[in-house]
């Protein structure tokens, strides 16, 4: 049988186990988060994007977003993106404090430079490295702490983008009720005009009746000569310019170094709107247009949309019996 004085060692060894081991584990999970002061994402007028040695600026100028150098018009939800992510950046935990940068793409090769201003006055500074396996936190450093810790959320793929990536590629936009649609190609021109073609109804039995004909007017298009449009091909066209986007922009060109198009489409409603559509190059379309600055690209698929067949246009006449 065990001494007393074994069983009290025995107690005592177990109590400063039962203690190192709480105390380790305090030490790994208590630990101070940095505050990340609130920031307005209304106050940042400037962001700057640096990554493997290049830099990207963004600058708010009369109300909207420009990028780059030539501060070309930006994306405005992408940018909007970006701007949530700053203002309301959220550390969730201590990542490591062994300043082993690389591991988490944090390293000067790696990692993305992220900093906003309001005027000249920084706001936040970020480093931002890889997301987690999960994509629901993202490594990061802020301003200049050396710890890395975790951000909520994937924050990397916003402040990926080029300059390219990031230029506001809606080319043509409009929201005018289109009454005339001229198409041009080569020498060939069609002009389709926007009738009403009411249905008919009787009205001998008063005002609702004539309400029900107000109700019941389609719109038609029609040639200068009274040809009837195929059902959707006008509209299909004009639904398309309405919103269109580029698949993107000619680098250094000028509108005015592109001559002789050979698809020309203009749409008359309050305002006019002209879009001109060149000879194809490596498989795309360059183009400009009334309400764009800078000559585009546009895919195969998506230019032939609006350069169609005048003939395949037109509704055929049904032969008599």
């Amino acid at each position: 049988m065990k001494s007393k004085k074994e069983i009290a060692i025995l107690f005592f060894i177990i109590a400063v186990l039962v203690f190192y081991i709480s105390s380790r584990k305090d030490e790994k999970t208590h630990y101070t988060l940095p505050e990340a002061p609130e920031i307005a994402a209304d106050d940042i007028t400037k962001i700057t994007i640096k990554k493997k040695g290049s830099e990207t600026v963004l600058v708010r100028e009369g109300g909207r977003w420009l990028v780059g150098e030539k501060k070309y018009p930006a994306d405005e939800k992408k940018v909007k993106d970006m701007l949530k992510r700053i203002s309301d950046l959220t550390l969730t935990a201590l990542a490591s404090e062994s300043k082993n940068y690389a591991v988490y793409e944090l390293d000067e090769k790696n990692r993305i430079e992220v900093a906003a201003y309001k005027g000249d006055r920084l706001l936040r500074r970020l480093n931002i490295g890889k997301p987690a396996a999960s994509y629901r936190f993202t490594f990061v450093m802020l301003d200049d702490d050396p710890r890395v810790f975790q951000a909520k959320g994937e924050i990397k793929s916003e402040f990926s983008r080029t300059v390219s990536g990031l230029r506001d590629r809606k080319v043509m936009a409009f929201t005018d009720d289109i009454r005339e649609v001229v198409l041009k190609r080569g020498r060939d021109e069609i002009r389709f005009v926007k009738t009403e073609a009411p249905v008919p109804v009787d009205t001998a039995g008063g005002e609702d009746e004539k309400e029900q004909k107000k109700e019941g007017e389609t719109s038609a298009w029609k040639t200068a000569d009274g040809r009837a449009a195929k059902a959707g091909e006008i509209d299909g066209i004009i639904n398309t310019l309405s919103g269109l986007v580029c698949d993107g922009f000619m680098e250094d060109g000028k509108k005015e170094d592109l001559k002789s198009p050979v698809f020309t489409a203009t749409l008359k409603g309050i305002n006019t709107y002209t879009i001109s559509i060149f000879g194809k190059k490596d498989g795309k379309y360059p183009a400009v247009s009334s309400t764009s600055e800078y000559p585009f690209l546009l895919s195969e698929w998506k230019a032939e949309r609006i350069m169609k067949d005048f003939g395949g246009l037109i509704e055929e006449k049904k032969n008599k019996s």
